[in-house]
C-alpha cells in the first residue's frame, strides 16, 4: 500500500507535462546554475573554504556547492513539514470509509520528498565528479546521514499531520515557523566565516583602540570606540549564534553533508551523526505514540 502511495503521487507529479520523467533531473540542474550564476558570479558571494574545490579560483564552485548542500536537505524538510501537516486531513475520505493505517499518509509524503532529494543529490554527485575529478571516500556515510534524515523529517511530518486534525491553525503556522527555521539554519549563510570576520574586524580595531589612547587623540579614541561597540555586539551575536546552532538538529544535518564534500579537510563528525540519529529516532518514536494515541479520533475530526 505504501509504494502504491508513493507510486500515485510520483505519477501525478509528472502526468500531462511535456518532459515528464526528466523534470526530477532538469529541476535541480537548473537550480544548481542558477545558484553558480547568481551567487558565484554576480554577488560573488563566499562561503566555507572547507569545500572542495579547493584554491582561490574555484571560490565560485566553493559557494554553489556550499548552498547545494544546504537547500537540498532543507527542502526536504520543508517540503515534508509543509504537505505532511495537511496529509490527513486531505486523505479524509480513506479515513472515514475504510479500517485504513493512516500512519502510512506522512510516511509516503516524506519517501517521495527523499526520491526528488536522492535525483538531485544524484545531479550533485555528477557535478562534483566533473569539477573535482573524483569523488569523496567520506560519501560512505550517506546511508545513514539519509537514514538519520528520513526518521527526522518523517517523526516531525507524523506529529504534525496529527496536531492539525485537532488544530487546524497548525497549517498556518508550519509555513511561518519553518521560513524562521530556515533563517536559524546556515543554509544561505556561513556562520563560521561571519564568525571569523567578526573577530579580525574586533582585533584590528582594538589594536586601533591601543593606538588612538597612546598618542593622547581625544577624536581619535571616540571614533574608533564608536566603531568598536557594533562590531562588539556583532561578534558576541555570532558566537552566541555558532554555539546555538550546535543544538539545532538542521545545522548539524546540513554539516555532516558539507563534510562529506570537504574532500577530507574536515574530519567526518561520526559522533554528531550518532548524537543527531539519538535525537531523531526519539522525535520518530514520541511522534508515532502522538499519532497512535490521536488515529482513534480522526474520523470523528475530519
Amino acid at each position: 500500500m505504501l509504494t502504491a502511495f508513493v507510486r500515485r503521487e510520483l505519477k501525478a507529479r509528472i502526468e500531462g507535462s511535456v518532459l515528464g520523467k526528466l523534470w526530477p533531473v532538469i529541476q535541480p540542474a537548473m537550480l544548481f546554475a542558477i545558484y553558480y550564476l547568481v551567487f558565484a558570479k554576480i554577488l560573488k558571494i563566499g562561503f566555507s573554504d572547507d569545500l572542495a574545490p579547493h584554491g582561490e579560483e574555484f571560490k565560485g564552485w566553493r559557494s554553489t556547492f556550499y548552498l547545494i548542500t544546504g537547500i537540498l536537505p532543507w527542502t526536504v524538510l520543508a517540503e515534508g513539514a509543509n504537505r505532511g501537516t495537511g496529509v490527513v486531513l486531505e486523505n479524509a475520505n480513506l479515513i472515514k470509509k475504510i479500517a485504513f493505517p493512516s500512519e502510512l499518509l506522512p510516511t509516503y509524503t516524506t519517501i517521495v520528498f527523499h526520491v526528488y532529494f536522492l535525483v538531485g543529490f544524484v545531479v550533485l554527485l555528477a557535478l562534483e565528479l566533473f569539477i573535482n575529478g573524483g569523488l569523496p571516500i567520506t560519501l560512505l556515510w550517506l546511508p545513514l546521514v539519509l537514514l538519520v534524515q528520513f526518521v527526522f523529517v518523517n517523526g516531525l511530518a507524523m506529529f504534525l499531520s496529527a496536531a492539525n486534525i485537532f488544530v487546524r491553525d497548525v497549517s498556518q503556522a508550519v509555513p511561518v515557523l519553518v521560513t524562521f527555521w530556515m533563517f536559524t539554519t546556515p543554509v544561505f549563510y556561513d556562520p563560521g566565516l561571519i564568525l571569523e570576520q567578526a573577530q579580525v574586524e574586533h582585533t584590528r580595531l582594538s589594536n586601533q583602540l591601543i593606538d588612538a589612547q597612546a598618542s593622547g587623540d581625544p577624536n581619535w579614541i571616540r571614533d574608533t570606540e564608536a566603531e568598536l561597540v557594533p562590531i562588539t555586539d556583532t561578534l558576541g551575536f555570532a558566537e552566541l549564534s555558532v554555539e546555538v546552532m550546535s543544538y539545532n538538529p538542521m545545522a548539524v544535518l546540513l554539516d555532516l553533508y558539507r563534510s562529506i564534500f570537504s574532500y577530507g579537510k574536515v574530519p567526518f563528525p561520526a559522533e554528531r551523526l550518532f548524537k543527531l540519529g539519538l535525537v531523531a529516532v526519539i522525535v520518530q518514536w514520541l511522534s508515532y505514540a502522538f499519532f497512535l494515541r490521536c488515529k482513534g479520533r480522526f474520523a470523528d475530526e475530519v
